[in-house]
């Protein structure tokens, strides 16, 4: 049976699976980290934003009532 070579095929298409698996498995791990990472920047663009906001309602307040 394995005159035919169909042992050493099936070898290698298994290496390559292998191979490709591990390749995935690292991609996923890249997305996950990069899910990860956008998630802080979005929570500090919120959190400056909001800041920026709070600051710059609070120098017009104080403008438009001791600005006079």
């Amino acid at each position: 049976m394995s005159e035919n070579g169909w042992h050493e095929y099936q070898r290698l298409v298994l290496a390559e699976l292998t191979r490709l698996d591990e390749g995935m498995q690292k991609v996923q791990d890249d997305v996950t980290q990069i899910r990860l990472a956008v998630a802080v920047l979005r929570t500090k663009a919120v959190t400056w934003g909001a800041l920026g906001g709070l600051i710059t309602w609070g120098v017009s307040l104080v403008l438009t009532y001791w600005g006079d």
